[in-house]
């Protein structure tokens, strides 16, 4: 199975010293009223960093950092004093469209390697730039610490260094290839598989390589051996592996083993479905292949696979123990798994009533780090927690977000760190749970953070009697009796909107934009509507969600019915707009609820599950559940649709066709007199890999939200 089906269900060369403070962004005065001097441009000007890793030697941190187009790797490192200074390995300027990504460490943390170009969404090579030459596809490169010199291997993805010595493995083609970090000969294939590799993975002992094979319609775990190159399939079967974990020996292979029932995992995505054939988890040992089925998920809640979205899904401690997520009470938590005791349950590590998104082991191999949002539901934080069980203890403070944690050999802890007022930024988690943070792209810089408001939590109900939670954006100063207001919807549709600046990319440029229009005058209401993580297993797989009937269009209702029940709102002035699964919420919005919105903007979304779903129209599909998808789409009511509406697509989109923008426009046109206004850029893919097409989407949308929200002299 490839990561695209489970993102489907459900992103100077000098040394600079500096001191490391609460907060990397300087500050400008703070406004008394709402700030109309705060422009798209300055919000969008924060440097975005992910991909943080901890050096397998050192004291040191890497992560790349997305600043204003340029993307490039920094290495944070302790100095005698135990203060920790950041410098850039590499030097990209300008808003070039390069992607930067997967970033590993050698085995002595000398280098690092990294993919560049291409797409991030897959598809092949693109060209957002649409420069001359044609599109660029991704490649695999290498960067000294010491030097900044970088070396390319050619085209590939998804590298990951031997722990033991200078071989690195690829996949290009779907096939493994293996290059030198230290010789300059060029990568040679590996082996010639009938499958399409994926999740590479090294024994720790660096003599053999795991990998998936993913098939049509299954996968099978593979060990190559390096120095006879003989490869040893682990039980194969006619199901889906994936998640590989070695044994800290390297003479045991575990993995998930996921039911193959003969459907379209793209498809099954947008169908809701709480409980199947339960997923199990497997134990081989790598002489013989021999494998053995260690543990199976109850029936019921928690039967299917949900992997965790930040990290790996299967830890291995020290001790002998599997750490995995499972949703057996409703809710993502973490469990252990004694390898030692035959018939042994799971026992519970995190909190019931909260979700994990990422984990890692400490540096002792017996604790785990994972980030949740346990008792704090609209937020995350950082949690410890023994891999034989106990109460887990918070290990960060405080009203902000913490996620994707790594440790160091020497146990420090580090993270994404951001608030409702600064953006993310790696931090090192002190003893006492406060954050020292490291500027993102080496240097402060100006952000007008003190200008921003801290958006609220609240709470309505959907006409179902659903418990929907949002982010409430207030204008500050002196408001008027009737305010505009605008709901955004995120997108995924498995994702959760924060109360402060997100950590993955797409999704840190939309709280920008609510925190814009709310420096405009405008009330705006965040929407984690159902389908959505971060509140259980019943909330993300709802009744008739999606193409098996629409309910989420029921939130959209419930959204407008609180802003209407404030007092403080003019329901004559509502927009909505939203990107990819929020594009299909607002042509819901406006194709469902007309009456209620007064414009709105939709980006790359779904208007006709049908046509977007080839399955449910192949030989054999069933007419019924065709309908259903297609009576569950905006196109289905297109004809009552008279709000005015800005259509944004990228065409070069890899994850909603642009096919499906087109099929919007020709409705509208043919069933309404609602001429559609068009921002098309051509070129560019789902999340948009220029910062200058974010800028354009951002003002152009703003533009046109103003033309009809806005009175005449505001």
């Amino acid at each position: 199975m490839t990561q695209s089906h489970w993102l489907a269900r459900g992103y100077g060369a000098a040394l600079l010293s500096l001191c490391l403070l609460l907060g990397a962004f300087v500050t400008g005065p703070r406004a008394e009223a709402a700030d109309k001097s705060i422009t798209i441009a300055d919000l969008l000007s924060a440097p975005f960093p992910y991909g943080l890793t901890a050096s397998p030697k050192a004291e040191q941190v890497a992560w790349i950092a997305n600043h204003l187009g340029a993307r490039n790797i920094y290495l944070g490192q302790a100095g005698s004093d135990g203060k920790f200074a950041v410098r850039a390995l590499t030097l990209q300027e300008g808003d070039n469209g390069i992607e930067l990504a997967d970033l590993q460490w050698s085995h002595d943390a000398s280098m690092l390697v990294f993919s560049r170009g291409g797409s991030l969404e897959g598809g092949g090579p693109v060209n957002p730039s649409s420069a001359a030459s044609g599109p660029t596809a991704m490649e695999i490169a290498s960067v000294r610490l010491d030097s900044g010199e970088i070396r390319s291997f050619g085209q590939g993805s998804n590298a990951v260094p031997s722990p033991v010595n200078d071989d690195v493995v690829f996949v290009r083609g779907g096939q493994i290839w293996i290059g030198n970090l230290a010789r300059s000969d060029a990568a040679t294939q590996l082996l010639q598989d009938a499958g399409a590799a994926s999740e590479l993975s090294w024994s720790p002992d660096g003599k053999r390589l795991a990998f998936i094979s993913n098939r049509k319609d299954f996968s099978v775990v593979g060990v190559i051996e390096l120095a006879s190159r003989n490869i040893q399939w682990m039980s194969p079967g006619v199901d889906w592996d994936m998640s590989l974990r070695w044994s800290r020996d390297s003479k045991r292979l575990a993995w998930v083993r996921y039911p193959s029932l003969g459907e379209s995992f793209w498809t099954d995505a947008f169908f809701a479905k709480r409980a199947g054939e339960p997923w199990s988890i497997w134990v081989a040992e790598v002489a013989t292949g021999t494998g053995n089925r260690v543990w199976t998920a109850d029936a019921g809640p928690g039967s299917i696979f949900q992997p965790i979205e930040g990290s790996t899904s299967l830890l291995w401690t020290v001790d002998n123990r599997l750490l995995f997520p499972w949703e057996q009470t409703g809710w993502l938590r973490l469990y252990s798994l004694d390898l030692s005791q035959k018939g042994a349950r799971p026992v519970a590590l995190s909190q019931d009533g909260a979700e994990v998104f990422a984990m890692t082991l400490d540096q002792t191999g017996r604790e785990v780090v994972y980030s949740s949002n346990a008792e704090d539901d609209d937020h995350r934080h950082l949690w410890r927690v023994s891999a034989k069980g106990g109460k887990p203890q918070r290990a960060t403070k405080g009203e902000s977000i913490e996620d994707f944690p790594v440790v160091t050999p020497q146990g420090s802890l580090f993270a994404m760190h951001s608030t409702a007022r600064n953006p993310m930024a790696p931090a090192l988690i002190q003893a006492d749970g406060a954050f020292k943070t490291l500027p993102a792209s080496g240097k402060a810089v100006s952000f007008p953070s003190d200008r921003l408001v801290v958006p609220q939590r609240v709470v309505f109900k959907s006409p179902d009697g659903l418990s929907v939670h949002g982010q409430l954006f207030e204008p500050s100063g002196k408001k008027s009796a009737k305010q505009p207001a605008v709901l955004f919807f995120h997108g995924g549709p498995q994702r959760q909107m924060l109360l402060g600046w997100h950590p993955m990319g797409a999704y840190t440029h939309m709280y920008a934009m609510n925190q814009f229009l709310a420096s405009k005058g405008y009330v705006v209401l965040s929407v984690n509507f159902r389908g959505g993580t971060g509140y259980g297993l019943n909330f993300r797989e709802p009744d008739e969600f999606a193409a098996g009937g629409g309910s989420e269009a029921r939130d959209i209702a419930g959204a407008v019915a609180y802003l209407k029940s404030r007092g403080d709102i003019d329901p004559a002035r509502i927009g909505v707009y939203g990107m990819s699964y929020g594009g299909i919420m607002t042509s819901l919005a406006l194709a469902r609820y007309p009456q209620d919105f007064a414009v709105g903007v939709d980006m790359a979304g779904v208007h006709n599950w049908k046509s977007f779903l080839a399955d449910l129209t192949a030989p054999g599909a069933s007419p019924e559940v065709a309908e259903v998808a297609f009576q569950s789409s905006a196109m289905a009511t297109i004809k009552d649709w008279r709000t005015p509406v800005l259509i944004v697509h990228g065409d070069d989109d890899r994850a909603v066709l642009f096919s499906q923008s087109v099929e919007l426009v020709r409705g509208l046109r043919e069933h309404t007199n609602v001429e559609p206004e068009l921002l098309v850029i051509p070129n560019e893919v789902h999340d948009f890999i220029l910062h200058r097409s974010w800028r354009r989407v951002f003002e152009t949308t703003h533009e046109f939200i103003d033309r009809y929200l806005q009175q005449p002299g505001t």
